[in-house]
């Protein structure tokens, strides 16, 4: 039962990073499931089989959840684009008190570390939490168009391949971010797209897997996309681990800051607004609802208070 529970909240995880704005990170926070996960990726090498005992009903889970949800979340923001935004805002709102509790868990003990970093005084951990809201605003005001939109229309060369790795390195590290989406990297390094017909096309190869030519397209794109996820995550978990060890309160404040700035991010995004021609009030009070339901479910999940440092 312990790793059905494992595969289940790997499937929530994984279901959320293919959703731009969502942080799959937040949630793990909120499943508690965040820290242990950080400490397994770093003790792969160290202690193997108890880092495998954990990660591999996740992992499990998380390629489930991006399967399963990567189709849902396109019909969803094909039709009700502004709808499911606000579901993830509300999700996202609904973590910030959680996120605050683990933030202020051992506020006294990293107090020392705060100052080393920028001055004495009790609200100094807020400079952080307000840096990390600047960065996501900053990023949302900024993002790009995205460039790819099927494997139809791009011609694979090296510069494409290295643009997969590179996208793929920054998405993973900041999947190991509370607050900061994967998905929403991959928008501002103009992948999204390709990467979720990508995840489209693995669903059609599954129900015909001897189609090799469908494979051949679909490994050139997940190929370098995967190493480039897979050096991230080591790499993002590195320092995050250190984060949490030298400046955890410090972090989650950081964090705090960042979830805050995902809700503007998912109302500023042109995405949330484009499957309505015209926003009615009809649609406005039925973005109010799933932010509520999001909200409540967020709140449900993060019930039982923060998790003990590590």
């Amino acid at each position: 039962m312990q790793y059905l529970f494992l595969m289940l909240k790997g499937m929530v995880v994984g279901g959320s990073n293919v959703m731009p704005g969502v942080s799959g990170a937040t949630l793990a926070v909120i499943l508690r499931i965040y820290d242990k996960k950080i400490n397994a990726i770093n003790g792969l090498f160290s202690n193997p089989k108890e880092s495998l005992k954990f990660l591999i009903p996740v992992m499990i889970g998380v390629g489930i959840g991006i399967l399963m949800f990567g189709r849902i979340a396109s019909v969803l923001l094909e039709h009700f684009s502004m709808q499911t935004g606000g579901f993830v805002a509300g999700l996202m709102a609904g973590s910030l008190p959680f996120i605050h509790t683990c933030a202020r868990a051992d506020k006294n003990e990293s107090a020392s570390d705060t100052r080393r970093l920028v001055f004495s005084g009790a609200n100094a951990h807020w400079l952080f939490a307000v840096a990390g809201l600047a960065v996501i605003v900053f990023v949302s005001m900024f993002a790009p168009e995205s460039t790819y939109s099927e494997i139809a229309g791009v011609t694979f060369n090296a510069a494409l391949t290295a643009h997969l790795f590179i996208g793929g390195l920054f998405a993973a590290a900041t999947m190991v971010i509370p607050g900061i989406s994967g998905a929403m990297m991959l928008i501002l390094f103009g992948l999204y797209p390709l990467a979720m017909f990508t995840l489209r096309q693995i669903g059609d190869y599954l129900m015909s897997p001897f189609d090799f030519a469908l494979l051949g397209e679909i490994l050139l794109v997940v190929v370098p996309l995967g190493v480039g996820i897979v050096a991230g995550i080591l790499l993002g978990s590195k320092v995050v681990a250190m984060l949490l060890e030298k400046f955890r309160s410090a972090t989650y404040f950081t964090i705090l800051g960042l979830v805050f700035g995902t809700i503007f991010a998912v109302f500023n995004n042109p995405d949330t607004y484009e499957s309505h021609a015209e926003i009615t009030p009809f649609i406005v009070a039925a973005t109010a609802i799933t932010f509520a339901l999001g909200a409540v479910t967020s709140l449900i999940l993060g019930r039982g208070g923060a998790p003990s440092a590590q």
